[in-house]
């Protein structure tokens, strides 16, 4: 009785690619594997067909009391039994090689694989000029940026024309304008319709003091208040007083 069971037929190998003597080789060697592995698995097969038909009969004799005819069958099936066993480990032998060629035959593809890769770079890097070229670029590309950055920052730079002053110098100077116009509004004004002022008006009395004390000191009279009487002459120095103090008045 196989104690391993009927095994599967393997799958077939992937065939190399390559041209060379070796893949060739490989190749072959795979294909006369896989076909010795079938050979054995059919064997097998005869085999085991032969241990159940030794198992029926013996069942048989043994039913019909004919144990000498059952123990011969006993006999065939063990020494079927034991054959099976050897294909086994032919098989396993077998299976055995075909994977090692397999994994042999396949990284000799990602080796070349690997060349054909590391060809591809190395002509790349030399027609690039080598590390040392593009870390030169790359350091021109930079340098390229910091010149750009600085020319826009000289361009974007206020330039000094000579004309900057103080600043507390401009605002007085801007006050001084200011006051400048308010006098021009001031004295462009009606005076006479305008009200005088409160000020204006203490000023006026201070002067008015001021005559009447010279007046005094003088030994004029007094200036009239108001129109002189009728028939009175006014004398040369009452008229000019009068005449200044109208004057004064109208400030």
């Amino acid at each position: 009785m196989n104690l391993f069971g009927r095994s599967k037929p393997s799958a077939a190998a992937p065939t190399p690619s390559g041209n060379s003597a070796g893949g060739n080789d490989t190749s072959a060697a795979i294909a006369k594997l896989r076909d010795n592995q079938e050979m054995l698995q059919k064997r097998e097969d005869h085999l085991m067909r032969k241990i159940e038909n030794e198992i029926k009969q013996a069942k048989e004799f043994s039913a019909k009391g004919k144990k000498r005819e059952a123990l011969t069958c006993i006999k065939r099936k063990k020494m079927y039994e034991k054959q099976v066993d050897q294909i086994i480990n032919s098989k396993i032998t077998l299976e055995n090689q075909q994977l090692a060629l397999e994994s042999v035959n396949l990284n000799r593809q990602v080796m070349s694989a690997h060349q054909v890769g590391a060809n591809a770079m190395e002509r790349a890097v030399r027609d690039m000029g080598g590390v040392e070229r593009v870390e030169e670029l790359m350091d021109s590309v930079e340098e390229g940026f910091q010149d750009a950055n600085e020319i826009q920052d000289a361009m974007g730079r206020q330039v000094n024309s000579g004309l900057d002053a103080d600043e507390d110098e401009l605002l007085a100077e801007l006050e001084g304008l200011e006051q400048d116009d308010l006098t021009d509004q001031l004295t462009s004004t009606n005076v006479a319709s305008a009200p005088v002022p409160h000020h204006a008006v203490n000023r006026l009395s201070a002067e008015e003091a001021e005559i009447q004390s010279l007046t005094q000191s003088m030994n004029f009279p007094s200036a009239p208040t108001s129109q002189p009487a009728a028939g009175k002459q006014m004398t040369e120095e009452e008229r000019e007083l009068a005449e200044l103090e109208a004057s004064m008045a109208a400030m």
